[in-house]
């Protein structure tokens, strides 16, 4: 007993100072990332705070407007990076998620709920866009996205579905995620363990999801995903992907009530996001869906393939949109 605790006494300040370290480390990496990463669009001020978002106006007249939401652990740039370029002909709105990229939070914890997202950018677009809009999401933006084409249809021409979640599936998200949302231990784990871990790991976990095709050349820094390396932000993404399977479980029995055109567009190797359990089975449920499966390609088809992603939006767009969609 002796020995075990003069150990312990031994091991404890070695354990202090690499938790310091661990500490400074995270706190350095967060700082870079905002340093090297600043806010470039407009903040929208909402009572609990604020959110961001990057427009990119027309060149000549617009064929609409056509926003676009992101999944998880990445931004508004990683779509627009993407997309914009041959997004000239529209008006196009990219909005950091609440949490996430340079939007506050707005209500804590319950923000993770899809739901309340949806209705927070929906208070922003109604404000600066109040025309009927064209919605492209990719991933988890797949369960907000759907969220707002069921409750303000109204509002929305077409959903452009990319690598989007929509059904529950099998199994559960990273344990690293789900220790990461939980109160109190979260904060403490995301600081000590998940950045420096995902300092080490970025490359490796960025390859994953282009796999099999090659990562898009300056990826990371034109989607500005080192922003993930800060803790609240870690946190709010790991709370969203908590939340997900419970919202989508309850959501996807309405699917039959969308009347938009929805074009759900996948890769085949897809390994994150089931092709089969989410776009192809939304497709087959929304009355004008359309399910499109890139050969070859994996979780990021905006980067693949946006030649045909820009086409489903002119579809949609398009005077006869909902007859060129109709099966």
């Amino acid at each position: 007993m002796q020995t075990m605790l003069t150990r312990a006494v031994r091991v404890f300040p070695i354990l202090i100072i690499v938790g310091l370290l661990l500490l400074l480390r995270t706190e350095w990496l967060g700082a870079v990332a905002e340093r090297q990463n600043p806010a470039k669009g407009t903040f929208f001020q909402l009572p609990a705070g604020r959110l961001h978002y990057v427009e990119r106006k027309p060149k000549g007249e617009a064929r609409g407007t056509v926003v676009l939401l992101h999944g998880a652990s990445s931004d508004h740039a990683d779509l627009l990076a993407a997309l914009g370029p041959e997004l000239g002909h529209y008006r196009v709105l990219a909005f950091d998620r609440p949490g996430l990229g340079w939007s506050d939070r707005l209500e804590g914890r319950a923000m993770a709920d899809p739901a309340r997202q949806a209705d927070v950018i929906m208070q922003v677009l109604d404000r600066i866009a109040p025309e009927p809009i064209v919605l492209v999401a990719h991933s988890l933006a797949g369960a907000m996205s759907t969220r707002i084409a069921l409750e303000r249809p109204e509002r929305v021409r077409g959903l452009v579905l990319l690598g989007a979640v929509t059904h529950p599936w099998p199994g559960d998200v990273a344990w690293h995620y789900r220790v990461a949302s939980w109160p109190v231990i979260g904060p403490v784990f995301t600081r000590l363990v998940a950045i420096p871990a995902l300092d080490l790991k970025l490359s490796s976990g960025v390859q994953s999801v282009f796999a099999p095709r090659p990562v898009t050349p300056g990826y990371v820094e034109a989607g500005e995903i080192k922003l993930l390396m800060r803790p609240r932000v870690f946190e709010a993404n790991a709370q969203d992907l908590s939340a997900l399977k419970d919202f989508v479980t309850r959501q996807a029995p309405r699917y039959r009530e969308l009347r938009m055109p929805v074009v759900a567009i996948t890769g085949d190797s897809d390994s994150v996001v089931s092709p089969v359990l989410h776009s192809a089975a939304i497709a087959g449920e929304a009355p004008l869906g359309r399910f499109v499966l890139l050969p070859g390609v994996g979780h990021m088809p905006h980067h693949a393939a946006p030649e045909i992603i820009v086409a489903a939006i002119d579809q949609i767009a398009g005077p006869s949109s909902g007859l060129a969609l109709a099966r």
